[in-house]
């Protein structure tokens, strides 16, 4: 009797999360056309960024120093982000421009909570470049600028597109949730307005480009 009343209060939490796992969120995606241009992103980047690496032979040979002096801190998935595989950059920033990560994390959590809407994590895309993968890059995307902020380890890229969800196990799905990636637009909005950071929409990376300021 008691398994049974067990059973009875916890199947129907259970069937509602699973039926919600297998909707397909739809909607259209509603976010800023943020517009601080590269000018104003390398005059943050500059005023607080490490001097730009030359080649990924460069990264490597002066990585450490620079983590062990606390100039750099390496960036790994969290409870508020999920690091793509990266291809034309390495997983490290500046400590000022990890803690806008987190401060973007906690905003979004807190902005969703009171919306009541689901946990998500934001992915990140893109952080620090050296001029060799900057180069790489242009070869592959001709919008990439010759001199990004990238290099300077104050900049990330987070997709507009989709954000990662976590099961109750703990295993990680890629998902398209416009209500979520509308108050992700936001929360951003928000600290570009309180001057934490500069912005832009960039549509062909379909990214928030970031640099802290």
């Amino acid at each position: 009797m008691a398994t049974l009343l067990v059973l009875a209060v916890l199947i129907p939490p259970c069937a509602k999360y699973i039926h919600r796992q297998k909707e397909k969120p739809g909607g259209t995606i509603r976010i800023d056309n943020f517009r601080d241009q590269n000018e104003l992103h390398l005059k943050y980047a500059r005023k607080y960024g490490i001097t730009p690496f030359n080649s990924g032979k460069d990264f490597l040979e002066k990585k450490e120093g620079l983590v062990s002096g606390g100039k750099l801190v390496r960036i790994g998935n969290s409870r508020y982000y999920s690091v793509n595989k990266l291809t034309h950059s390495h997983p490290y920033l500046i400590p000022r421009a990890s803690e806008l990560l987190d401060q973007i994390g906690r905003r979004f959590h807190q902005k969703l909570k009171e919306q009541g809407l689901d946990e998500y994590q934001f992915r990140i895309s893109s952080l620090l470049r050296t001029g060799e993968s900057q180069k790489q890059l242009r070869h592959v995307n001709g919008n990439a600028s010759p001199n990004s902020a990238h290099l300077y380890g104050t900049t990330f890229d987070i997709p507009y597109r989709s954000l990662v969800k976590k099961s109750l196990l703990g295993k990680s799905r890629v998902v398209h949730e416009a209500d979520a990636l509308r108050v992700l637009s936001e929360t951003i909005g928000e600290l570009r307005k309180e001057k934490k950071l500069v912005v832009i929409t960039e549509k062909n990376e379909a990214c928030f480009h970031i640099t802290v300021r």
